[in-house]
């Protein structure tokens, strides 16, 4: 019978609990030539001092062991591993013996001489069977997650609104109370302060409303090195007073993609600014491209890598959430909007992980149909 490599990369780690030495070290021969990583013990307190319980997906368990038997251990075993499938392996063939076990949360019951083929088919059901409960719920988590952020949407939308209208009254009369403070400077300072506060909210309700608001692309084949020096061009006013560059390829082809260049600057300018927010001076942020395939199709990806702290494993996952953010200011709408739209481009973006130092993001975009 074929192994089964579509499970093995998922689901790899098994745990045996097997007393006799010869039939532990058939069913060590048959896992490990599946490709499966076995831990064998020859009893229960072995394994309770050996086992990583959380890693196993499988236990492979005798039903008659020194310190216990199946129906005894079972209700231990499934509290330490709840993830875990527990197979019963058994000499005696016994009917009220297997019933006993899988009344105690046992998925399968085998005989011994443990058959190969067997005991593989047993595993790749067992696997199959985890595998689609795990994408199950995941799938609940994410119609969860976006039905909540439906439902925040649809209110930040409201509020957004009226509190746009709010402070645009209230911006008027500061306008009209700075006139009547007219050579009283802390006053005028005061009104200031309160004008550069309101400037401030009203960026993070624009950032909010373009979270909520559906993304319409104005597609043209854009050079996006163009696209790139312009984005950082207009962050001086980030870059004002401080050590900071950014290298950009100095030959070769540059990519040209069919974008919506204002929302791609969206894009650049996020990443930009997440970097020079991150990195202490001198900062550096280096983009590269390379030719690449998209879905079959000719593409471009770019990196943009800074050197800057980095992130932790769970910043990287959580990077593109809305409403994460790390700053003690802001939204965390930033990356969550790029990622919309760089998917609504057909592309893809993402963190690259197996960087040591500092942050690398990754995209990738479809090239424009036809060159200049």
């Amino acid at each position: 019978m074929p192994n089964a490599p579509a499970i093995q990369n998922l689901l790899t780690h098994i745990l045996v609990i097997e007393d006799d030495a010869d039939t532990r070290r058939n069913l060590i021969d048959i896992l490990e030539l599946d490709g499966f990583q076995v831990l064998a013990v020859p009893s229960f307190a072995a394994a309770q001092r050996e086992a990583d319980w959380l890693a196993y997906f499988a236990i492979v368990l005798d039903r008659k062991l020194p310190d216990g038997n199946s129906e005894t251990l079972l209700p231990q075993l499934r509290q330490l591993a709840p993830q875990a499938s527990v197979v019963i392996v058994t000499g005696y063939e016994e009917l009220t013996g297997a019933i006993a076990a899988l009344r105690n949360g046992a998925s399968d019951y085998l005989l011994k001489p443990v058959d190969a083929d067997t005991l593989r088919a047993r595993l790749r059901q067992l696997a199959e069977k985890q595998q689609a409960e795990l994408a199950l719920k995941a799938a609940n988590a994410r119609m969860l997650q976006a039905e909540r952020l439906a439902a925040i949407g649809e209110m930040m939308t409201g509020l957004v609104h009226e509190s746009r209208n709010a402070l645009q009254r209230s911006e008027a009369c500061l306008e009209m109370l700075s006139l009547n403070l007219q050579g009283q400077a802390d006053s005028l300072d005061l009104v200031a302060r309160v004008q550069k506060a309101q400037k401030k909210l009203h960026g993070l309700f624009e950032e909010v409303r373009n979270y909520a608001a559906p993304i319409k692309l104005q597609r043209a084949d854009h050079d996006l090195r163009d696209v790139l020096e312009e984005t950082w061009e207009n962050l001086v006013w980030s870059r004002q007073n401080r050590n900071v560059s950014l290298q950009l390829p100095k030959s070769g082809t540059s990519p040209r993609c069919s974008v919506d260049a204002s929302r791609l600057e969206q894009v650049f300018r996020n990443i930009f600014e997440n970097s020079l927010a991150a990195c202490a001076d001198p900062a550096r942020i280096e983009v590269a491209w390379k030719p690449t395939t998209l879905s079959g199709r000719p593409a471009w990806q770019l990196s943009f890598a800074d050197n800057g702290p980095g992130m932790s494993a769970e910043q990287r996952q959580k990077i593109f959430e809305p409403f994460f953010t790390t700053k003690p200011t802001g939204t965390g709408l930033g990356m969550a909007i790029s990622k919309r739209i760089i998917d609504e481009h057909d592309g893809t973006i993402s963190v690259n992980d197996s960087r040591s130092e500092g942050t690398e993001i990754v995209i990738t975009l479809p090239a424009a149909s036809r060159t200049p």
